[in-house]
């Protein structure tokens, strides 16, 4: 199946990356997991498991690992989100800049930078650095992917305004999240139930 992002490009391969169920760290967990779902199309091709510190700072350098074990041929990569376990972020920069791919932060709701701006002065003695990256992610768009449901905002890295909305819509098959985050969400949660809290 041929999805067409733009006039020039066939896009037949989509990555989606999302973390798994985890505990806080006042609740003792320590890591979190972290899946990259490659598609081809509606179907799963790849899959790949790494596991990321909860509140760390080596999300971005996971994600690189384990997608260069992929064959992307400029492949877009889809994040669920800029951080992941918390307050681990990454960077869709570096992966766009390593890649040379279009790479798309997607959120399904519009974030509340102010709360999460306090949430890092309050727990993140390193919050500066962490709400740089946060902050210069901008601008946020929004693209409604699926008639009669709520759009889902976005930040596109590599790509222009244009071939992110055709991403995005393309591939959402089923919800208004596109596939390749679905999938990668659903591996996540089949593989990593969520933890008893006690």
């Amino acid at each position: 199946m041929h999805r067409r992002a733009s006039r020039n490009s066939t896009i037949t391969n989509c990555v989606g990356i999302d973390d798994g169920p985890f505990l806080s760290r006042r609740l003792g967990g320590s890591t979190a997991p972290l899946v990259v779902a490659q598609l081809n199309g509606p179907h799963l091709v790849k899959a790949r498991v790494g596991r990321i510190s909860v509140d760390g700072l080596d999300a971005t350098t996971t994600a690189l690992r384990m997608l260069s074990s992929l064959p992307l041929r400029d492949s877009p990569i889809l994040l669920a989100g800029a951080t992941f376990a918390g307050f681990n972020i990454i960077n869709p920069r570096v992966l766009q800049r390593r890649f040379r791919t279009p790479t798309v932060v997607v959120i399904g709701s519009r974030p509340n930078n102010r709360a999460v701006k306090r949430a890092l002065v309050r727990h993140f003695p390193d919050w500066r650095r962490r709400w740089r990256i946060l902050s210069s992610l901008g601008p946020l768009h929004h693209v409604r992917t699926v008639r009669n449901e709520g759009p889902i905002f976005y930040e596109a890295f590599g790509c222009d305004d244009d071939e992110a909305r055709g991403i995005l819509k393309e591939w959402a098959y089923v919800s208004r999240i596109p596939e390749p985050l679905r999938v990668a969400g659903l591996v996540a949660r089949g593989l990593f139930p969520a933890q008893p809290l006690d």
